[in-house]
């Protein structure tokens, strides 16, 4: 039986297509108030939302490469078998792309130290570290002034 047959229409005027059962009133939105249902509406979406989102237990950490990784490929898998929202999906992958980015400067830093000791040597590298230390608190030394040297001899004429 359609709830159209006990008279209900639809807002274009055409008899309500939802079935309901032989001793039902009327559908789940003809037998509500405007406000029941627009309750009951808001309430669905929600709980797709809800339903769609991962679950609070869902860790995300990004100790090393390999964790992003195993992060990137878990979200993989639950986008291509699970129903998760795929902009919080997304989302995830985004925060893997600047986890790796900054691993990636991470090295590179460490090359860059790697061959200023080599083409510098390590007294040089003291110095650069003595001025980036400076720079970063905020102290700063005088330099040394000029030595002069006051001649101890007339010149001879």
């Amino acid at each position: 039986m359609k709830c159209g047959d006990k008279g209900f229409t639809t807002v274009t005027g055409h008899p309500c297509g939802q079935t309901i059962g032989a001793d039902t009133p009327a559908c789940i939105w003809h037998s509500r108030t405007p406000e029941e249902r627009t309750l009951l509406a808001s309430k669905g979406g929600l709980k797709t939302t809800i339903k769609r989102a991962f679950p609070s237990d869902y860790a995300v950490g990004f100790p090393d490469r390999e964790a992003v990784v195993r992060v990137v490929e878990d979200l993989a898998k639950r986008a291509l078998t699970d129903q998760v929202d795929l902009r919080r999906i997304d989302t995830a992958l985004r925060a893997a792309s600047v986890a790796l980015t900054a691993f990636g400067m991470a090295t590179q830093e460490k090359m860059v130290d790697a061959l200023l000791r080599l083409e510098h040597g390590g007294t040089a590298i003291v110095l650069l570290e003595r001025m980036q230390a400076s720079l970063s608190t905020g102290t700063r030394r005088p330099l040394p002034g000029r030595l002069v040297r006051v001649p101890t001899e007339e010149p001879s004429a």
